[in-house]
């Protein structure tokens, strides 16, 4: 990770926007065992469901909206940082104009899917190699469902279970950044690891 990165999740409020269900579950073992580059105090958490240190909102205007309204530069923070967890790179993400703020956006990329994290900590990708290789179709979440038996494989209680001790989290995604092919200046998970 650059220094400008590493710099905007260190010195600013960091808000996590997550994909999905998946995400959110990562980024709360993430912030509940204190194993984020983020200083604890410095993420914001959900305006609307208490002790959870993400949002749901993934659309620009609606975290504008929402968050905005705050000052970010106290306690010798700089400003906001969004850090959206997200699979791909498609979705457009800009602030109103009028909204910038001096706001920080960065992506972490999951692709092809979250469910990536199970496939390593299952020590089952060689296997997903070869599968999707004869399926070019193949979701990672599908091989979990009919290769690994996860039917609940997107649902948050099973997750939150399966993720129990985060050691085996934090495992799986550096097992993942290892295998991910990177462009270069692109974000993953790890890069959110101390």
């Amino acid at each position: 990770m650059d220094s400008q990165a590493l710099d905007a999740l260190i010195n600013r409020y960091v808000l996590f926007s997550c994909e999905g269900t998946a995400e959110g579950v990562v980024v709360q073992v993430l912030y509940d065992n204190d194993l984020m580059v983020v200083p604890r105090s410095r993420v914001v958490m959900d305006s609307v469901i208490t002790n959870r240190p993400y949002t749901r909102k993934r659309k620009a205007g609606e975290i504008a909206n929402e968050y905005f309204s705050m000052d970010y530069e106290t306690d010798g923070a700089q400003g906001l940082t969004v850090a959206r967890i997200v699979d791909s790179h498609a979705a457009k993400f800009e602030f109103p104009r009028r909204q910038q703020n001096g706001t920080k956006v960065l992506s972490f990329l999951t692709r092809p899917e979250i469910e990536m994290l199970l496939i390593h900590a299952e020590s089952a990708y060689s296997d997903w190699l070869k599968a999707s290789r004869r399926n070019r179709q193949l979701k990672p979440s599908d091989f979990c469902k009919q290769q690994l038996g996860f039917a609940d494989v997107k649902k948050g209680e099973f997750l939150r279970e399966y993720w129990g001790n985060p050691g085996d989290l934090v495992d799986a995604i550096r097992a993942y950044a290892e295998n991910c092919q990177r462009k270069p200046g692109e974000l993953a998970l790890a890069d959110l690891l101390r």
